[in-house]
């Protein structure tokens, strides 16, 4: 099917093509959006031969034969308004028997006065870019590295100070040496004598 957007007071040419040279006639209906009831419009044969439904005006709906390659008949519209709103197809009569969509085109849909709906713009996703790492432009001010390297310097100097007065502690033989202070009975005098408990 086919949706058409025409202005008002303008003009539609719909056409209903037949798949062969054996159709010999065609008939045109709608369905107004209205009213779900079918109505006929105009009948047409090869002959040009035209008879109207009941209520059709023949200055407004007019039908055309175009017989060169394939039969195409027309129906142009004029003085479109918005009450002629609705679907319009046509019935083609082979004499051949045909498919049932070959006799049944799709058909148009017509929506005088109406705008056709915008598209929504299409967003492009962006490519993922690997991350790529980049190099610091930093460059503190002079005079600024002693500052911040010295403190340092000194704290890892402490720690390993402390790492390697612990290892020694802990690994050398410990001992420990008592003093005695005891009289001599002959000089009768004290002497201290340096005695290992451990």
């Amino acid at each position: 099917m086919t949706i058409l957007y025409p202005s008002i007071g303008s003009s539609e040419t719909l056409n209903c093509k037949c798949p062969d040279h054996q159709c010999q006639r065609v008939f045109w209906y709608r369905i107004l959006h209205s009213n779900d009831t079918p109505q006929f419009l105009v009948f047409c044969n090869s002959a040009n031969t035209v008879s109207y439904g009941p209520g059709i005006s023949a200055t407004r709906f007019k039908t055309n034969t175009d017989e060169r390659s394939e039969i195409t008949y027309s129906l142009r519209i004029t003085g479109l308004q918005k009450d002629d709103a609705g679907f319009y197809s046509c019935l083609l009569n082979s004499q051949k028997q045909r498919d049932f969509k070959e006799l049944f085109p799709p058909g148009y849909y017509l929506r005088p006065g109406e705008h056709p709906p915008t598209l929504a713009p299409t967003v492009k996703t962006p490519k993922p870019t690997k991350p790529r790492l980049c190099r610091s432009n930093y460059q503190p001010p002079k005079g600024c590295k002693p500052l911040v390297l010295w403190p340092s310097v000194g704290v890892l100097l402490a720690l390993a100070v402390a790492l390697i007065s612990t290892l020694y502690y802990f690994s050398s033989e410990y001992t420990c040496k008592h003093t005695h202070t005891q009289m001599d009975t002959h000089t009768n005098m004290y002497t201290q004598k340096a005695l290992d408990v451990c």
